[in-house]
């Protein structure tokens, strides 16, 4: 049997609460992905970005040869891969780099491509006659395309492969709340300007007080 995790209870009790400040909806993790042996050698994660009750993508991982993601909604529901070619059908899973804009527009002049599939794209695999996936022992943002009630959305993914296994360890995941904008992978959310605010009265008043303690 593959272990399930749900996304609502691991972000309840590992994320804290998501952070939601400008247009962008940020959830910090830190948990791993595939770090079981019993009861199955494979564990799935089902990820939905927005919390609105329908899983966008799931991802799979082992602790011994391989790990990947697959769209719920293959015709809009996408990640960039690094596509294989022909006569194959997808390919691995493009670890981007910070700074990365992840766009209707992303793949053009480039090695990356837009991809959903019900099957498998590989994060990692880890065979005898060889291994390949760029998160081999490497950190990176998987970009993402979603639809949602309003629109298509996109977002970005942090994993990271944990070293010799084909394990992920997932660091969080964030997505522009509006339709249609991109958004740059390892981008969080600006504090608003009254958050700043709160934070710069308090430090006004505890300046104020010390100084008042200060003059007794």
């Amino acid at each position: 049997m593959i272990r399930f995790r749900n996304i609502t209870l691991c972000v309840a009790l590992l994320a804290g609460a998501t952070a939601s400040y400008s247009d962008i909806v940020h959830t910090p993790t830190d948990f791993v992905v595939g770090d079981v042996w019993i009861p199955a050698p494979e564990e799935l994660f089902e990820l939905d970005l927005d919390s609105n009750g329908t899983i966008d993508f799931t991802l799979a991982a082992g602790m011994t040869h391989f790990s990947g993601i697959s769209s719920s909604n293959p015709d809009v529901n996408k990640y960039l891969i690094l596509s294989s070619p022909p006569p194959n059908i997808g390919g691995s899973v493009a670890a981007l780099d910070s700074g990365y804009v992840i766009s209707p527009n992303s793949g053009e002049g480039t090695s990356e491509e837009w991809f959903g599939l019900e099957g498998w794209d590989p994060f990692i695999i880890l065979l005898s006659t060889g291994e390949t996936g760029e998160f081999i022992d490497h950190r990176g943002y998987v970009g993402l395309q979603f639809e949602a009630e309003d629109g298509i959305h996109y977002g970005w993914l942090d994993i990271e492969g944990v070293l010799t296994r084909s394990s992920i360890r997932i660091r969080g995941w964030a997505y522009e709340s509006t339709p249609g904008v991109g958004i740059v992978a390892g981008a969080v959310p600006e504090p608003s300007s009254i958050v700043l605010f709160a934070i710069g009265a308090f430090g006004a008043w505890t300046l104020r007080k010390r100084k008042n303690a200060n003059n007794h």
